[in-house]
């Protein structure tokens, strides 16, 4: 694997963890906590993080196509 693949391949992992990161029992908790369980801005700082980490899959994606053709 060439050095310039790490780069993509680091954008689509980060992509996925951050879209996976507000469904852990550990994340709803603290966000419940942190907003007092006003669960309006919890589900909106969630739909935040799920825009971000496909903000990052795209990326990534678009990376390695212009990589590969």
């Amino acid at each position: 694997m060439s050095q310039m693949m790490i780069f993509p391949l680091f954008l689509l992992v980060v992509g996925i963890l951050v879209m996976v990161q507000p469904r852990t029992k550990r994340w709803q908790s603290r966000m419940n906590a942190y907003f007092q369980g006003d669960e309006r801005r919890v589900k909106q700082r969630a739909n935040t993080f799920f825009l971000l980490g496909l903000a990052f899959l795209l990326a990534g994606f678009a990376y390695l196509f212009r990589l590969v053709g």
